[in-house]
């Protein structure tokens, strides 16, 4: 049986060849640096995202369960799991538009705390 590289080590070693052989050899021409820059910035935004996705899919699932009170129910694919969340999401916005809640509910800690998780994708030093 061959080797095959997972996804993730394949866009790893991209963003990896832009850094250190691409952008040595762009560094006089401001524009392509700049281009190299963000390629590279976003194939880390990928590896971020291919690393935490599920995880932080599967933590949200969690708060949302135990705020709307329903017994936690984590689906077997990862398409499973978003449609999963977005359905709690969609109870959750219903539960936040028919009452009133109060600043210090748990609600908003895991809308705080979803948030935290999506950005640390986008933006690692993210902090609030």
């Amino acid at each position: 049986m061959q080797y095959k590289p997972e996804n993730q080590d394949l866009i790893e070693a991209i963003a990896e060849f832009l850094r250190k052989d691409i952008l040595a050899l762009v560094k006089d021409n401001d524009e392509l640096a700049y281009k190299t820059l963000v390629s590279w910035n976003m194939l880390n935004v990928v590896i971020r995202d291919l690393e935490k996705e599920e995880l932080n899919i599967i933590k949200e699932l969690e708060r949302l369960s135990e705020l709307l009170n329903l017994p936690l129910e984590i689906p077997l694919t990862l398409k499973e799991k978003k449609e999963k969340v977005k359905e709690l999401n969609h109870k959750l916005c219903e539960l936040i538009k028919n009452q009133k809640i109060h600043k210090d509910h748990p609600i908003w800690e895991h809308v705080k705390q979803t948030l935290i998780e999506n950005l640390s994708i986008s933006n690692p030093r993210f902090t609030l």
